[in-house]
């Protein structure tokens, strides 16, 4: 589809001027359906002329729900030899080896894990202590942020309330966001480590791996862009 800026952003305006709206649609979609059937769009990938195609999206404004990027482990190391390093015995099953950990950008954990960003490199780093034991590639991070978030947005915030069993959505803000730079959503992320063991069912006392993942709230999302655009 096809459309000017100034054409969008005048449809936004009448959108936000009708107040709560009531959802079209039932359940967590209910807001992006909403929005589609108001702006009379019946795909969510918009040309505009000076941004190409833009992914239309939009979310609640209190949303506090985390977004995983994806789970690998990092490059240089598997997660069974790091479950192995740096794993503790489990509570209930003693003789095996668990590690939950959440790691920030540059500050150290309780146990001393952190990641930091290498510029020379153009590298992010896991490290505990002094000792890097793991590592992604920036280039790898932003395609990955990039396959979940996408890298053209026309982003449309929304206040939410409920009546009578009904979700209404006060659409109030949108932002044009373009170019992901994966050190300013890195700033933002969380790493986890979650090499765990099942503890009831069939499973009960043998491995479980959650893997390593990036996550992040959804609410951070328009800070990871270069190209960060009020239109509403």
């Amino acid at each position: 589809m096809t459309i000017t800026l100034k054409e969008i952003k005048n449809k936004l305006e009448k959108i936000k001027a009708m107040g709560f709206i009531k959802s079209r649609r039932a359940h967590d979609t209910g807001i992006g359906k909403t929005l589609e059937d108001y702006l009379e769009i019946k795909e969510n990938n918009i040309a505009l002329p000076d941004f190409g195609v833009m992914e239309l999206k939009s979310q609640r404004i209190k949303a506090s729900s985390m977004l995983t990027l994806f789970t690998k482990s990092p490059d240089g190391i598997t997660n069974a030899e790091i479950r192995e390093r740096f794993g503790y015995p489990d509570p209930e099953y003693p003789k095996l080896k668990i590690i939950h950990q959440t790691i920030n950008n540059g500050k150290d954990n309780a146990m001393g894990f952190h990641f930091t960003i290498d510029e020379n490199s153009d590298m992010l780093l896991i490290a505990k202590g002094g000792e890097t034991f793991g590592y992604y590639s920036l280039d790898f991070l932003k395609q990955k942020a990039v396959e979940k978030i996408g890298n053209g947005l026309i982003l449309v915030l929304a206040e939410t309330k409920k009546q009578k069993g009904h979700e209404f959505f006060y659409y109030k803000e949108a932002y044009i966001l373009k170019d992901i730079d994966p050190k300013k959503f890195l700033a933002h992320s969380k790493y986890d480590i979650r090499l765990g063991i099942y503890h009831s069912g069939k499973l009960a006392g043998t491995l479980h791996d959650h893997g390593s993942a990036f996550r992040i709230t959804q609410k951070s999302i328009p800070d990871f862009f270069r190209i960060k655009r009020k239109i509403l």
